[in-house]
Parts: structure tokens; sequence; C-alpha cells
């Protein structure tokens, strides 16, 4: 199989795994537990996250991403040698976790029971160190197949223990549940989808090598985990569980493509772009097609959130979460700035360049810091999201500028590509909400659906008449899809 074929269907069963277990989530969590549990139970679950997420850093040190970018041939030591730190690290900060919880949940407002949730909710780590190298190895080997699998599977069962146990009562410990047992499952189930297994060597030559280049990652990583959460650790701190609740299915609504699209870029494009990272011109061309393949996805859904997620959001959710629109809007302009600049992380690590990552994380992360208390007293989460929409903006630039120095290419690209797809999204939004008045309600969803339809209809008409990648794309998923191969043919 061609370099560029092996891209591509990886790139389709990361998409599709990331598709299926995200709309399971989105389900689950958005339309079925937004419904039934109260917005202080996901703002303790957002900050049990929160605690788990920055202790992880120090568990992972790097180790997976040196394990994609090493490229030579050691016999498999290095696959052993990050097996066995893994499992170390995992133990240890497990330990330091559930003996912490109790300051952690005294640090933050109105958090009460946070401790116990930490607890168990952290037991993941334990979990994902059984599976965490055999995930990687795919991922390095392009293998995206055997790797969607059991991400598919664990999803399905997240989705149906936590509704079961929402629905039966356990309120906030229906999302641990959960939670666990999709980390089960993934862990598990990936060694029936893998030849490797761990053999008990460690070489200390390997490990300081993997630790060098690791260093770099995590020390970004970490920036970018502080710049992506220091909002939420702060609103917490200030505002409380419940205002953290608001806030975060706001973020969830505003970044749904901004998360998806970042998973599968990072998933794919890392790997792929490590195996070509001496061939400047040809990283160049792919990285200028995926950003614009990108964006006629992110486009759409990102000015649809903007325009008529307000109307969707009053109406499902009966008034209830009416505190979190004015959020969502102004985080979606940070959510489709995060899915473009989603490929640039990638080029700065296949490059050589993660130090690249950490600088420009610094900087947004001192940018962070210094405004964010002001930002929640003058108005609250909508000051917050209003904050970090700004700086995603300026950081773009930036990290354009970035990888301009490192494979060329020009700022005219950047228009040229994103520009017509954001366009036709903002022209096909407006006359979708321009109908939504005029659309009886026959149920308070009809005119969103209806106005949503419209919206589509009228952003792929222009699409398909105005850009060639559209057109190929489009043509590509009819050919592969029955129903629709005789009309393929047609066009």
């Amino acid at each position: 199989m061609t370099f560029r074929k092996q891209v591509t269907a990886s790139a389709a069963w990361v998409g599709l795994s990331t598709a299926i277990v995200k709309v399971l989530a989105f389900i689950t969590i958005t339309l079925v537990l937004a419904r039934v549990l109260e917005p202080d139970d996901f703002g303790l679950v957002g900050l049990a996250w929160l605690a788990i997420n920055a202790f992880d850093f120090l568990r992972d040190l790097g180790i997976t991403a040196a394990l994609v970018y090493r490229q030579q041939d050691d016999d498999g030591v290095a696959e052993d040698v990050a097996y066995i730190a893994l499992a170390i690290a995992s133990v240890i900060i497990y330990a330091i976790v559930f003996t912490a919880a109790p300051w952690i949940e005294r640090f933050f407002s109105d958090a009460d029971g946070l401790a116990a949730i930490l607890r168990v909710l952290a037991l993941t780590m334990l979990i994902n160190a059984i599976g965490q190298v055999p995930y990687t190895l795919m991922a390095k080997n392009l293998d995206f197949r055997n790797k969607a699998i059991p991400e598919i599977i664990a999803g399905a069962g997240n989705s149906i223990v936590a509704i079961t146990m929402a629905l039966t009562g356990f309120g906030v410990w229906a999302l641990v549940g959960g939670y666990l047992t999709d980390s089960i499952l993934r862990n598990s189930l990936v060694w029936f989808f893998t030849a490797w297994r761990p053999r008990l060597r460690f070489d200390r030559r390997i490990w300081r090598e993997m630790f060098d280049y690791g260093k770099h990652v995590v020390s970004s990583r970490l920036l970018i985990f502080g710049i992506t959460n220091i909002d939420d650790a702060m609103i917490g701190r200030v505002l409380g569980a419940a205002s953290l609740g608001f806030y975060t299915l706001a973020y969830r609504l505003s970044n749904l493509p901004a998360t998806h699209i970042t998973k599968l870029i990072s998933n794919v494009m890392f790997p792929a772009f490590s195996k070509i990272q001496r061939e400047q011109d040809r990283v160049r061309n792919i990285f200028f097609q995926t950003i614009h393949a990108v964006s006629l996805v992110a486009a759409p859904l990102s000015v649809a959130t903007i325009v008529l997620g307000p109307n969707f959001v009053h109406n499902y959710y009966l008034g209830r979460w009416d505190d979190a629109i004015i959020a969502m809007q102004w985080l979606t302009i940070y959510g489709f700035m995060r899915s473009i600049a989603a490929n640039m992380g990638p080029i700065l690590r296949a490059m050589g360049k993660p130090q690249w990552i950490s600088a420009l994380a610094l900087w947004r992360l001192i940018t962070m810091a210094a405004l964010l208390y002001p930002a929640i007293l003058w108005k609250g989460i909508v000051g917050v999201s209003i904050l970090s929409a700004a700086v995603a903006v300026v950081d773009f630039g930036i990290a354009a500028w970035m990888t301009k120095r490192l494979i060329g290419g020009s700022y005219v690209t950047y228009v040229r590509v994103l520009g017509p797809a954001m366009l036709a999204a903002l022209f096909s939004a407006a006359a979708a909400w321009l109908l939504l008045d005029y659309i009886p309600a026959i149920h308070r969803l009809f005119p969103f659906l209806i106005a949503s339809i419209v919206m589509a209809a009228l952003y792929a008409g222009l699409m398909w008449w105005g850009d060639d990648l559209f057109r190929q794309l489009a043509l590509g998923v009819m050919r592969r899809f029955g129903p629709t191969r005789g009309l393929a043919a047609r066009l």
C-alpha cells in the first residue's frame, strides 16, 4: 500500500471510530444525561477530570510521543521500556491522587463529594496503562483499523452503563460508571487486536533518548493543558460547580467539531508526518490539503452552532441551560481556530521542534493566567469565553508563522484554503436563520431541524459548485456508498 493510501485509510478508520464514539457520547451526555442530571453533577465530574488529567501528564512523561517519533529498529526494546515506565508511573501517580483528593476538594467552591468521585475515577489511570503501548504502536504503524474496533465497543459500553445508571437514580455516579466501563473495555479488548506482547527488558540508554525527546513534548502538553483547563479551574474555584456545569455544556457543544477533528489529526498526521519528515515540499502540500479538508467540515458546524445553536439549547433543554448559550457562541470561535491549528502541532513535533510548541504554549498560559480572573469578575463564564476566543485567534497567527518557517508557504494560502468554506457557511446560516420565524412549530425542535436541513443543503450546493476538493470528497463518499454509486457516476 502506498503512503498516500495508508494515510487515507488511517484517516478513514480514525474518522469512523471518532464519529461513532463521539455521536454516542453526544447522545449520552448532551442529549440524555443533561436532561436527567443537574449542572452540579457535570461540574463535579469536570473538576475530577481536571485533577486527573493534570497528574496524567506526569504519568506519561511524553513516552508515547517519543515511541511514535522513534523510527530506528532496536529489536522492540523501546516498546518494553515504555510499558515498564508507564506501569510504574501509573501506580505512583494514582497513590498521589488518592492521597491528595481531600485537599483538592477543599480547593474548589461548592464541591462536596469531589474526593470520593476523584478517587474512583482516577482508577482509569491504572487501567489505561495496560493498553497504552499497544494503542501507541498501532498509531505509529498507521494500523487504525485494529485501533478503532475496541474504541467503538468501549464507547457503546460507556453509553449503555451511563444511561442505565442515570435513569435508575445513581446521579453523578452514572457519569463515573460510564467512564470506568469505557476504560476497562478499551484496554482489555486491545489485546485481541495486537500481536505485540511486553517483555521484561529495560535499557537505560533508550530510556534516556526517549525521555530527552519526551520532556519537550510533555512540557508543551503541560502548558497546553494549563491553557485549556485554567478556565475550568478558576471557574470552579471562584464560581463553583454549578457554573462550571454550564460552562462545560457550552464547551462541549461549541467544540464538538474541534474535539473530533483534533483527535483525528493528532492520531493520524503526527505519525504520518514523522515518516516523511525530511521531505519538506511533500509535508507542505499535505498540510494545506489537510486544513482545506478540515475547513469543509469545521466551518459549517461552527457557524451553525453560533447562529442556530441558541434555538436548539433553549428548546431542547426547556430553558434549564440557557445560561450556557452566550458562552457557547464565543467558545465556538475558539473551537474553530483550534480545529485548524490542530494541524500545526503534528508538523512541529514531526519536524523535531516540540520546544516551539512549548514556547507558544507558555505565551498562551501567561496571557490566560493574567487576564482570566478579571474576565470572570467582568462577565463570569461569558467573560472567560470571550478571552478564550481572542487568545485563540492571536495564537493561530503565531502558530502559522512558526509553521511557515519550517515548511514554507504563505499567509495568502491560508485565506485561499479557508475562505470558501467560511463564506459559504455564513451565507447558508444567515438564510436558515431568517427562515426560523416562518417555520411552523409543530414540535419545539421542528424549526431548528428544518433550518438545519436548509443550511446543509445550501452549503453543499455552494461548495459543490465552487470547491473542487469538496466535490472530489463528496464523489468519493458517494462511490463507496452503494445506493449513491449510480448518482456519482452520472455526476
